[in-house]
């Protein structure tokens, strides 16, 4: 069977997308299986296209099938809308639905224009399903889905086990080709993801992967990672895994492994302060890889604000590895959790932690509870608006303490401060000459650049930005009306 992935295209207001564009991983893993077995694939990234060129790419390759993926909640209302221009232009395809969010939540996407919602791991769900779609069989048969149809949402039970993560095929990389120099993360551009892990062991109450993943921890061999980094053309790499490292055996053979091959990235990691408390020495040997950019999601300065989120972690190990990693030149960005609760001294807090620790790299998210979470099922009952667009950690969806206008005024004050003590710690001309460098050397490109620092000195600093996404969430709700109005549950 022909069988087309297509990634709808972003939604506009600040959030993630604004900072990131990265390839559609999920998707090439998907893809990668259904042509071991004989299907023929397509990927479309209407992020790129643009929706009216990446329809007709899905149109001249005729599929039977076409998969359209959810994977963050702020994508609900442009994957319908996107669903809808499918179903119109290819009315006897069948339309599949898979990602992170649906699973999470799949009854809001029991609609008309979804057959089949897959849940959990597109990989094991899949092939079955095109096999019965092809051969006409009962889809009530194969496990992981919700049906769709008129009436109630039907379910065929458990996906299978997730397996050994070894066996599962490689990601079909080649079917992006044509995108590829165009996916990127802040400046690092062009970019590729690399999974070398799957699920997370701990219980963060703002974080549905542990759920997703149904507390599940699976790891892949150094050899295969190995195989999977000869796949990857570009300089810079995204590590996916949500704590690298966890696996101390692992992440030193893994790192002797890609040493010994000779692949040198650039690699942006996911890891924990606490790891790299206990084991320091992980990172000089890591280094021999390549640079690296290590992303902590710190989440809270005090280990009042940590067990409120359930993390785990204490602010001690915070404050350690931070200084490790300023010892050891190794690039890092700590991430914290505003609350909507915080007053003007929450506010105040932080940004003296920064000054203290000279953490100019410093992002924030604003605490967002996602369908599927904890935090979801314990304040939902609190959320303002079903806007999902707003969903995008950048947004609150929470009442505030603060004005709304004084809240966002302290945000986007956060990310000016941060600035400021850049300036302060390196000096204005030795920041611009650093990123004069790194455009010379190739390590970031000019769009790149621009739109980083455009995202950076007029839009994250200026608290406008994030009131006008507000003031027009009533005309995106009532632009999604028809299309949240036929869900049939």
């Amino acid at each position: 069977m022909r069988v087309a992935f297509v990634k709808a295209p972003v939604g506009g207001i600040i959030g993630l997308e604004m900072i990131t564009m990265v390839e559609p991983l999920g998707m090439e893993c998907v893809a990668g299986g259904l042509e071991l077995d004989g299907h023929e694939c397509q990927i479309v990234d209407c992020r790129l296209d643009g929706l009216e060129a990446g329809l007709e790419k899905v149109v001249r390759f005729a599929p039977q099938v076409v998969g359209l993926q959810c994977n963050f909640t702020t994508e609900r209302y442009r994957m319908l809308r996107l669903a809808k221009l499918v179903r119109a232009a290819l009315p006897d395809a069948t339309i599949v639905l898979g990602g992170h969010d649906c699973s999470r939540d799949p009854r809001w996407f029991h609609h008309p224009l979804i057959d089949v919602v897959v849940i959990g791991d597109g990989e094991e769900v899949m092939p079955p399903l095109v096999a019965a779609l092809e051969q006409q069989g009962d889809l009530s048969r194969v496990p992981g889905l919700m049906l769709g149809g008129d009436g109630a949402p039907r379910f065929t039970g458990h996906a299978p086990a997730r397996r050994d993560i070894d066996e599962l095929p490689m990601p079909a990389r080649h079917l992006v080709d044509e995108y590829a120099d165009e996916y990127y993360i802040n400046f690092r551009r062009p970019l590729a993801l690399l999974e070398t892990a799957r699920g997370c062991p701990f219980k963060c109450n703002f974080c549905s992967v542990w759920k997703f993943h149904e507390s599940t921890f699976r790891e892949k061999s150094a050899p295969r990672v190995v195989a999977e980094l000869e796949q990857v053309r570009a300089p810079n790499v995204f590590v996916t895994d949500d704590i690298f490292w966890i696996n101390i055996k692992r992440a030193r053979e893994l790192a002797d492994a890609l040493a010994d091959s000779g692949t040198v990235k650039h690699y942006t990691i996911q890891t924990r302060s606490d790891i790299i408390c206990k084991f320091p020495q992980i990172i000089e040997q890591w280094k021999r890889c390549g640079p690296m950019t290590i992303f902590l999601g710190l989440e809270k300065i005090d280990d009042a604000g940590l067990s409120s989120v359930n993390k785990s972690n204490t602010a001690a190990n915070n404050d350690e590895a931070i200084r490790i990693l300023q010892d050891l030149d190794v690039g890092y960005t700590p991430n914290f959790i505003v609350d909507p609760s915080w007053d003007r001294e929450d506010f105040d807090k932080l940004k003296r932690w920064i000054d203290r620790t000279g953490a100019y790299n410093s992002g924030f998210s604003v605490l967002t509870p996602l369908p599927g979470t904890d935090l979801w099922d314990d304040v939902k009952d609190d959320v303002v608006t079903e806007d999902w667009e707003l969903f995008d950690i950048a947004h609150t969806v929470l009442p505030t303490r603060l004005p709304i206008d004084e809240f966002y005024r302290q945000y986007a004050g956060l990310w000016r401060h941060t600035l400021d003590v850049r300036y302060q710690i390196q000096g204005r001309m030795r920041v611009y000459a650093g990123l004069l460098l790194a455009l010379a050397s190739g390590a970031v490109t000019f769009t790149a650049l621009r739109k980083g620092m455009r995202l950076g000195l007029s839009k994250l600093s200026d608290p406008e930005s994030f009131l006008r996404a507000h003031r027009e969430s009533e005309a995106r709700l009532r632009e999604a009306a028809d299309l949240v109005g036929a869900r049939v549950a």
